[in-house]
């Protein structure tokens, strides 16, 4: 008689054996009607949310920088929350030009949006190689980073978390009324590009979304949930949920709850296409499984190429760790915004 499951891996892996995803795109199938389905189903997956506001923003403070104006915003997001940004726009903007704007989104770096835009932590180890948005700003782009539930600008309730992880603890107390982290982030990565496309310096039909690990996780969500993002780089993502749960290793606020009865991230990659997409993944990235990043990249491609859109995708295995290339994300999104 086969023994029941002694560890809850066992348990997990077990049902996902028997009750693989249902939604799974097959051969001969008519993918943009896939595509349209499979994007209803994990939208139903979406959870309560307060109910949103136009955008109110307020200027906390500016500050003149070599090169760009930092701009720290609170901008009212729904009727009981507001989110902190860092808008950052080159000095060398004429009055009457537009650029490229860029949704930035921090990962679960040290100071989060302090991180990505150079505020803080310049010195320490290799964080001046994760300052992606300081880094966009120095290239002309206009730049609206979002700080994320449990990092700077946002993290009041961390004297509550203790030595517990931040992402879980939240994901814990917010599931009692049915409220999941991502779809707040969402919520607060669509008002921040409501503010982005309001902007007079910024094209408003040339918006660009990049992250980094969960920076890359949230760069996917937001594009497949808003067609304003005509490009985006999701980096140090390129893992499967199916892995993560098996590992135990994901935090609480990277997925839709149920998402792996129907798909799983190569899948919601698949609905980002035909819009230009750039992907990458560091070779010594602990984070990431060999087999899983190749069996992503196979599927995505596969979309890209049914769709007639091949020269839209790209694909970079850079020889670093866990980190966005901005170099490399430069040039694809030179091309595609």
């Amino acid at each position: 008689m086969k023994m029941p499951a002694e560890s809850f891996i066992d348990l997990l892996k077990a049902y996902g054996d028997v009750n693989p995803p249902s939604m799974i795109y097959r051969e001969g199938q008519d993918f943009s009607d896939w595509q349209q389905r499979f994007q209803e189903k994990i939208a139903k997956l979406r959870g309560a949310l307060p109910k949103r506001k136009t955008p109110q923003v307020e200027t906390i403070n500016t500050v003149v920088v070599e090169n760009h104006m930092r701009h720290l915003l609170r901008i009212q997001v729904s009727e009981i929350s507001t989110l902190i940004t860092y808008l950052l726009i080159p000095r060398d903007l004429a009055s009457t030009e537009s650029r490229p704007g860029l949704i930035v989104s921090h990962g679960h770096a040290k100071y989060g949006i302090d991180s990505v835009c150079g505020v803080h932590g310049m010195e320490e180890e290799d964080n001046n190689r994760r300052a992606y948005a300081l880094e966009a700003v120095r290239d002309g782009y206009v730049v609206l980073a979002p700080a994320w539930w449990g990092w700077a600008g946002r993290d009041g309730h961390l004297d509550h978390v203790g030595n517990r992880d931040r992402c879980n603890v939240i994901q814990m107390a917010a599931s009692m009324y049915g409220i999941n982290i991502l779809d707040l982030h969402i919520q607060d990565g669509r008002a921040a590009i409501d503010v982005l496309t309001s902007r007079p310096e910024v094209d408003d039909d040339r918006i660009g979304c990049i992250g980094n690990s969960y920076g890359g996780r949230t760069a996917m969500w937001l594009t497949v949930f808003d067609q304003r993002i005509k490009a985006c780089v999701p980096a140090g993502c390129m893992n499967t949920f199916r892995e993560r749960s098996l590992k135990l290793s994901s935090c609480g606020i990277q997925y839709l709850p149920g998402l792996l009865q129907y798909g799983d991230v190569p899948e919601v990659f698949s609905l980002i296409a035909p819009r230009p997409m750039q992907l990458q993944a560091g070779r010594h990235d602990p984070l990431i499984t060999p087999v899983d990043r190749d069996a992503i990249l196979k599927t995505v491609q596969s979309a890209y190429r049914i769709l007639n859109a091949e020269s839209n995708f790209d694909y970079v295995l850079h020889p670093d760790g866990h980190l966005l290339s901005w170099g490399r994300a430069a040039s694809f999104l030179k091309m595609h915004l």
